[in-house]
């Protein structure tokens, strides 16, 4: 039988309501993935929103996306689920068409809420229409096909707003997605049916309720709480990893825009995942958990420490089978350790990691962004604590898999003695946490930038350049101070850079005795006219450069003289370090130390240069 045979069979063997609710979920999809390729960068580049704003926003976001099902499903139960869906995709069209227009960060708030309570309302009806609608014969091939949906869905919509949409028209995508939803708005009105009658006596807070049948099974509690550690780490694929390659000069051409990197992740699970799938039903599911989680974080390693594009792609395929290898037997794992009469319970609330790890990732990892990915220009040091974070629930995992090896059979599978079971095993993770850390430290600086100064067009009539010049090097001896007064001519500002770099000196051998020099502390402050002083303080680690930066965002959009003016930037040596011996407390004096300050001015092109 040929392709079209065999897909013909497929199709048939399936009802008609199947299909329609696999195309629903092909298209909203579509919309959620393509607006999130953007949705990122548009806001901290496009609008000048800084990390941790954006933090907060998607934070909020997923959280209605996963405490609204709750309400949802027993809701759609009650009122119909084709009116549920209608009311769902009725909140979402408005909200996505009115974020094209929207440049405040407080009106934002509202059109998150409605993009959460919509989403959320759709997230529990496809999957429960599945489980009405197929036989139970059929219901691991129905659920494969409608996993592939989400990720072919992902794919097309990511590819086709990235290859033509620009970066500085990346409002547009919201458009797509209002498109997307007004479609599956029509296919509801015209094609979907109820799968189940309405029950009106349904109470709403029955889901609330059910959370304390699950309470006391310790096994499935700390289950969730330790598998809330990986959606932490995998909370940064769609908050800060595209402003990682769009913002750090990680794009290997002009037109691979956020998305077209971002749909390497599903590509990859189409792509391999009818390989891999039938070769997770020979392993025990929770250890491919761990193995998943493992090869997740090798991923975020390649692409977070060496900041070349090529190891960034190649990054993002590592994670996208861990990814893979992890989630679909967490769900597998949670069923067979759920008591059979409580299956869907325990089901329906194997979703809660993902809520906690969604929101405490992206409100964690948006302060994290600003302080140590743009203010100091340490991505490196940035994944390293993501990093450090998924080896720490690693750890946590094969503790947890010994725990459960002596209290429960959980599997047909038999448990033997190994790396798996090893007592040593989760404390050399746990000690790996370090070297992850240190190796983020010792990558260095990279320069935080706001693509354009290739000449990409930011608005219809301003581009983006930038200007960058070493504005003074020199030496100091402790406590002196010098002072530099640059003054910015150019309109039109968008960011100001001030970094100030320093080499420490290496340890000295005198009289057969070994003399460690101590890090040195430097202070740098930063006035503009009219504004709050900035003031930031840093040692550098050991023998190594030290580094302080300072960014001033400014957000109004062209023409303004916002950032235009004088700088007066102080540069204090607070401590030089002094050498001291291995052995004893009579040590070397170190007098001082040189530097270098190094100023950059990003500004929209079309007025005076600086």
């Amino acid at each position: 039988m040929d392709i079209f045979g065999r897909f013909a069979k497929t199709y048939r063997s399936y009802p008609t309501i199947y299909w329609v609710v696999i195309t629903l979920e092909f298209l909203e999809r579509g919309a959620y993935y393509g607006i999130m390729g953007y949705f990122s960068v548009h806001l901290v580049n496009n609008l000048g929103f800084t990390g941790t704003q954006y933090g907060i926003l998607y934070a909020l976001l997923v959280g209605l996306l996963y405490i609204v099902p709750l309400v949802a499903a027993a809701l759609a139960k009650k009122i119909g689920y084709r009116t549920m869906l209608i009311a769902a995709f009725v909140i979402l069209i408005p909200s996505y068409f009115l974020m094209m227009f929207v440049k405040s960060y407080i009106v934002f708030f509202p059109l998150i809420i409605a993009w959460g309570i919509g989403a959320g309302a759709f997230k529990p009806l496809v999957s429960a229409t599945i489980a009405h609608v197929t036989d139970a014969s059929k219901r691991n091939s129905s659920f494969s096909i409608y996993y592939l949906s989400i990720n072919w869905g992902s794919l097309v919509a990511m590819l086709f707003i990235g290859l033509l949409i620009p970066e500085h028209f990346a409002q547009i995508a919201f458009g797509v997605g209002a498109v997307l939803i007004t479609l599956n708005l029509i296919i509801t009105f015209i094609f979907y049916k109820d799968p189940v009658q309405k029950d009106p006596t349904e109470k709403i807070t029955t889901a609330f309720y059910n959370l304390l049948k699950v309470l006391p099974d310790t096994k499935f509690i700390v289950l969730l709480l330790l598998y809330s550690g990986f959606f932490f780490i995998f909370s940064s694929m769609h908050t800060y990893l595209p402003l990682y390659y769009t913002n750090f000069g990680l794009k290997p051409a002009a037109w691979v825009t956020a998305p077209v990197i971002s749909a390497i992740n599903p590509f990859t699970i189409v792509a391999l995942g009818p390989f891999l799938s039938p070769l997770m039903d020979k392993h025990d599911s929770l250890k491919l958990m761990i193995f998943g989680m493992i090869t997740f974080c090798l991923g975020l390693l390649l692409l977070g420490m060496i900041p070349l594009w090529y190891a960034l792609a190649m990054g993002i395929l590592i994670f996208s089978i861990g990814e893979f290898l992890t989630h679909p037997n967490f769900i597998s794992y949670t069923s067979k350790i759920a008591p059979k009469e409580k299956l869907a319970l325990y089901m329906g609330f194997a979703f809660i990691p993902s809520a906690i790890g969604n929101i405490t990732g992206s409100l964690f990892g948006g302060i994290l962004w600003d302080k140590i990915a743009v203010d100091m220009q340490r991505p490196g040091l940035f994944w390293g604590i993501f990093i450090g974070i998924g080896l720490f629930t690693i750890a946590n995992f094969l503790i947890y898999n010994m725990w459960i090896s002596q209290v429960v059979q959980t599997v047909h599978v038999k448990r033997r003695r190994g790396i798996w079971t090893s007592k040593i095993t989760p404390f050399a993770v746990y000690a790996s946490i370090i070297l992850v850390i240190l190796t983020g430290v010792n990558v260095g600086t990279s320069q935080y930038t706001v693509p354009g100064d290739s000449g990409t067009v930011h608005n219809i009539h301003y581009t983006t350049t930038i200007y960058e010049e070493s504005i003074s090097e020199g030496y100091l001896r402790e406590s002196e101070e010098a002072l530099i007064i640059e003054d910015v001519k150019s309109e039109n500002v968008q960011y100001v850079n001030i970094t100030l770099i320093w080499s420490d000196e290496g340890d000295i051998r005198r009289a057969f005795r070994t003399y460690r020099n101590n890090p040195d502390t430097f202070t740098v402050s930063v006035r503009m006219d009219n504004m709050t002083t900035i003031t930031k303080s840093a040692s550098n680690s050991h023998g190594q450069e030290g580094v302080i930066a300072i960014s001033q965002r400014f957000q109004s959009e062209p023409p303004h003289l916002d950032g235009t003016g004088r700088y007066t930037i102080s540069i204090k040596l607070d401590d030089a370090g002094n050498y001291s011996p291995g052995i004893g407390i009579i040590g070397f004096e170190d007098e001082g130390n040189a530097y270098t300050l190094t100023m950059t001015v990003t500004y929209w092109q079309g007025s005076g240069m600086r």
